[in-house]
């Protein structure tokens, strides 16, 4: 709660500069927002998120035996007819009357693909495996999405404790100018020493303006993720913590290679690629097929005196066999297409499970060695601070002049941006390798 108490404040001021008109209004309507609610917030409004989504309910209604030719149809027809013919007139016609008919006829038809060579259990097979695939894709977005809002929301805190840095040495140059002003009345000091910290805060507020610039447009950022306002002013919950531990990289890279979403979309592409093949191969064997008609035709007449009326049923079953004897090597062709599609497939599953691996590796040396910069630049603060805690007294005793005391406070100052900046760079390294052992995509599972 602390750290979102600076946050806000830091931000009122960073803000007040650029639009000091509308900073109040902004404040009063900020919210807190954690890291998970950010996440949430963007997967709710990620456009490509719910495009991939839209694609997936495609593919799930497409995943049916139906769609897969091995359902039979049933259609039905019904026609029907009047007509009236004038034979009064006409010399030639044997009966000379008024000829009138209707009819009405009724069918009901059934076609069932009994056998294809398997070609629809293949096709079945290719549909539920297109489904898994746009559900990768789907995944995929997910886990680039998590860890983008992941980075920009910790870049955030970035920011902000690097102008906390630059705020904090502003405040102890003020105090060191005020004691020096207080020692400057009684002829302690020189002019010499008062202008040094006099430069120094400016130097630093300076610094301390343009860094405000930075955290707004590092929350700009993390808004546009989110698909909020990019002005939208938030009270960040979380802090800027040192990432989880990893297990070992053999555990990193055997956790990729199964989970990784790119290498499961890729073995799911050469499943599909298999299944082509097995549909052009089915075009090798017979088809039979179970065809059933039922008909009713119902016609009535009159000419003259005479009228009738005559009704016809008919039912009919049959077996079909269709078999291709010869179409100018086609089908061959096709099953060496789709087999080289095929090893097409393989090539690129081999490909990203070596991509992977290789990623994953240096991905988890970028880990380990972020957490040595880290360690080493927090033991470098250690040192620069207490080397000015010794030359605060060194300084009022006369030893040191204020040049050396400025100089080891931009040290303070470079050792606290580089220790954060470590640590920003660890947490990068640490997402990253999440991400490749797929483990960004539990958003996605939990909704």
């Amino acid at each position: 709660m602390k750290k979102a108490i600076q946050l806000t404040a830091i931000l009122f001021a960073a803000s007040f500069f650029a639009h000091p008109t509308c900073t109040h209004a902004q404040l009063n309507s900020a919210a807190p927002l954690s890291l998970n609610q950010a996440i949430n917030r963007s997967l709710e409004s990620n456009f490509g998120i719910r495009i991939a989504r839209l694609r997936n309910d495609i593919s799930s209604v497409n995943n049916s035996w139906g769609a897969a030719g091995a359902l039979p149809s049933l259609s039905t027809a019904i026609a029907g007819s009047s007509a009236i013919s004038d034979q009064t007139r006409n010399p030639a016609s044997f009966l000379q009357e008024i000829i009138e008919s209707e009819s009405v006829n009724s069918s009901l038809t059934l076609n069932w693909t009994l056998f294809d060579g398997l070609g629809m259990y293949a096709s079945k097979t290719r549909l539920e495996l297109l489904e898994a695939q746009s559900s990768g894709q789907a995944s995929l977005i997910v886990e680039q999405t998590v860890e983008a809002v992941d980075m920009a929301y910790h870049n955030v805190l970035l920011q902000t404790e690097l102008l906390n840095v630059l705020a904090e040495s502003m405040s102890l140059s003020r105090d060191r100018l005020l004691e020096i002003k207080w020692s400057e009345s009684y002829g302690a000091a020189g002019t010499f020493d008062r202008l040094q910290f006099e430069n120094a805060i400016l130097a630093d507020s300076t610094s301390w303006l343009q860094q405000g610039l930075a955290v707004k447009s590092s929350l700009r950022n993390l808004n546009l993720l989110m698909g909020d306002s990019e002005d939208a002013m938030w009270i960040l919950t979380d802090e800027l913590n040192t990432p989880p531990t990893l297990p070992s990289s053999i555990e990193v890279r055997t956790a990729v290679l199964q989970d990784n979403t790119r290498v499961q979309n890729a073995i799911i592409s050469e499943n599909i690629a298999h299944q082509g093949v097995k549909q052009a191969q089915a075009f090798l064997y017979p088809v039979v097929g179970f065809n059933a008609s039922f008909s009713d035709a119902v016609s009535k007449g009159s000419f003259g005196e005479f009228s009738g009326s005559a009704r016809s049923v008919n039912t009919s079953a049959f077996l079909t066999l269709n078999f291709n004897l010869f179409n100018g090597g086609a089908t061959r062709r096709a099953i060496s297409s789709a087999k080289i599609q095929a090893d097409i497939a393989a090539i690129d599953q081999e490909q990203a499970m070596t991509q992977a691996g290789s990623l994953s590796r240096n991905a988890y040396d970028k880990y380990m060695l972020g957490s040595s910069v880290y360690n080493l630049s927090v033991k470098t603060t250690q040192n620069a601070l207490t080397s000015l805690e010794i030359a605060e007294t060194a300084y009022k005793n006369g030893v040191i002049n204020a040049l050396d005391y400025r100089t080891l406070e931009i040290a303070l100052q470079s050792a606290r941006v580089n220790e954060f900046n470590a640590l920003f760079v660890w947490r990068s390294a640490y997402m990253e390798v999440s991400r490749l052992m797929g483990s960004l995509r539990a958003p996605l599972l939990s909704e």
